[in-house]
Protein backbone atom coordinates (compact mmCIF):
# COMPACT_ATOMS: atom_id res chain seq x y z
CA UNK A 1 0.00 0.00 0.00
CA UNK A 2 1.30 3.60 -0.74
CA UNK A 3 2.16 5.94 2.08
CA UNK A 4 -0.69 8.47 1.70
CA UNK A 5 -2.96 5.02 1.47
CA UNK A 6 -1.43 3.73 4.89
CA UNK A 7 -2.21 7.06 6.63
CA UNK A 8 -5.75 6.95 5.65
CA UNK A 9 -6.63 3.89 6.79
CA UNK A 10 -4.93 4.84 10.03
CA UNK A 11 -7.07 8.17 10.10
CA UNK A 12 -10.29 5.22 9.31
CA UNK A 13 -9.28 2.95 12.26
CA UNK A 14 -9.02 5.72 14.55
CA UNK A 15 -11.95 6.59 13.94
CA UNK A 16 -13.74 3.36 14.26
CA UNK A 17 -12.18 3.15 17.54
CA UNK A 18 -13.72 6.82 18.85
CA UNK A 19 -16.95 5.46 17.68
CA UNK A 20 -16.86 2.05 19.20
CA UNK A 21 -15.46 3.58 22.43
CA UNK A 22 -18.94 5.62 22.50
CA UNK A 23 -21.00 3.15 21.76
CA UNK A 24 -19.61 0.90 24.40
CA UNK A 25 -21.00 3.93 26.66
CA UNK A 26 -24.27 4.76 25.52
CA UNK A 27 -27.27 4.84 27.75
CA UNK A 28 -28.50 0.71 28.22
CA UNK A 29 -31.45 1.86 26.27
CA UNK A 30 -32.97 -0.01 23.08
CA UNK A 31 -33.19 3.47 21.17
CA UNK A 32 -29.54 3.97 21.71
CA UNK A 33 -28.22 0.01 20.95
CA UNK A 34 -30.15 0.45 17.71
CA UNK A 35 -28.08 4.23 16.97
CA UNK A 36 -25.32 2.35 18.37
CA UNK A 37 -26.01 -0.41 15.36
CA UNK A 38 -26.24 1.93 12.58
CA UNK A 39 -23.21 3.90 13.36
CA UNK A 40 -21.07 0.94 13.76
CA UNK A 41 -22.37 -0.48 10.92
CA UNK A 42 -21.44 2.32 8.76
CA UNK A 43 -18.19 3.33 10.30
CA UNK A 44 -17.16 -0.54 9.82
CA UNK A 45 -18.46 0.24 6.23
CA UNK A 46 -15.57 2.73 5.51
CA UNK A 47 -12.48 0.98 6.32
CA UNK A 48 -13.78 -2.12 5.00
CA UNK A 49 -14.86 -0.57 1.50
CA UNK A 50 -11.42 1.31 1.29
CA UNK A 51 -9.49 -1.96 1.57
CA UNK A 52 -11.75 -3.48 -0.96
CA UNK A 53 -11.03 0.07 -3.39
CA UNK A 54 -7.03 -0.96 -3.10
CA UNK A 55 -7.19 -4.09 -5.26
CA UNK A 56 -10.16 -2.81 -7.55
CA UNK A 57 -9.61 -4.69 -10.61
CA UNK A 58 -10.22 -1.61 -12.75
CA UNK A 59 -10.79 2.18 -12.52
CA UNK A 60 -15.28 1.86 -12.65
CA UNK A 61 -14.64 -0.46 -10.21
CA UNK A 62 -12.23 2.01 -7.80
CA UNK A 63 -14.66 4.79 -7.99
CA UNK A 64 -17.73 3.13 -7.36
CA UNK A 65 -16.17 1.36 -4.07
CA UNK A 66 -14.94 4.44 -3.30
CA UNK A 67 -18.20 5.95 -3.95
CA UNK A 68 -19.05 3.48 -1.32
CA UNK A 69 -16.71 4.34 1.15
CA UNK A 70 -18.40 7.89 0.73
CA UNK A 71 -21.66 7.45 1.44
CA UNK A 72 -20.76 5.20 4.37
CA UNK A 73 -18.51 8.21 6.08
CA UNK A 74 -21.90 10.91 5.16
CA UNK A 75 -23.49 8.21 6.93
CA UNK A 76 -21.30 8.07 9.88
CA UNK A 77 -21.60 12.08 10.03
CA UNK A 78 -25.41 11.53 10.21
CA UNK A 79 -25.51 9.03 12.94
CA UNK A 80 -22.88 11.21 14.97
CA UNK A 81 -25.23 14.40 14.14
CA UNK A 82 -28.68 12.29 15.59
CA UNK A 83 -26.41 11.01 18.86
CA UNK A 84 -25.28 14.77 19.55
CA UNK A 85 -28.68 16.37 19.40
CA UNK A 86 -30.12 13.51 21.34
CA UNK A 87 -26.98 14.39 24.06
CA UNK A 88 -25.48 9.80 24.32
CA UNK A 89 -22.28 11.39 24.93
CA UNK A 90 -20.39 14.25 25.59
CA UNK A 91 -19.92 17.03 22.82
CA UNK A 92 -16.61 16.62 22.81
CA UNK A 93 -16.39 13.19 22.43
CA UNK A 94 -18.85 12.96 19.00
CA UNK A 95 -17.52 16.77 17.70
CA UNK A 96 -14.20 14.54 17.45
CA UNK A 97 -15.79 11.91 15.07
CA UNK A 98 -17.92 14.78 13.49
CA UNK A 99 -14.75 16.81 12.58
CA UNK A 100 -12.90 13.59 11.96
CA UNK A 101 -15.47 11.90 9.57
CA UNK A 102 -16.03 15.40 7.49
CA UNK A 103 -12.49 15.64 7.01
CA UNK A 104 -12.17 12.23 5.37
CA UNK A 105 -14.88 13.05 3.52
CA UNK A 106 -13.43 15.33 1.52
CA UNK A 107 -10.35 13.36 1.42
CA UNK A 108 -12.75 10.43 -0.78
CA UNK A 109 -14.36 12.93 -2.64
CA UNK A 110 -11.33 14.23 -4.03
CA UNK A 111 -9.92 10.98 -4.31
CA UNK A 112 -13.52 9.75 -6.37
CA UNK A 113 -13.03 13.60 -8.56
CA UNK A 114 -9.38 12.64 -9.48
CA UNK A 115 -9.91 9.10 -10.25
CA UNK A 116 -13.07 9.82 -12.24
CA UNK A 117 -11.58 12.68 -14.33
CA UNK A 118 -8.52 9.67 -14.81
CA UNK A 119 -11.48 7.13 -16.05
CA UNK A 120 -12.85 9.50 -18.62
CA UNK A 121 -9.61 10.64 -20.12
Amino acid sequence: MKPKTEEILKRIKRLIKLVVEIVDNFPKKTSAFKIGEQIIDAVTSIGANFVEAQTARSKKEFVSTMGIVLKETKETIYWSEIIKELGLTSSEEIDKILLEAKELAKIFASIILTASKRLKN
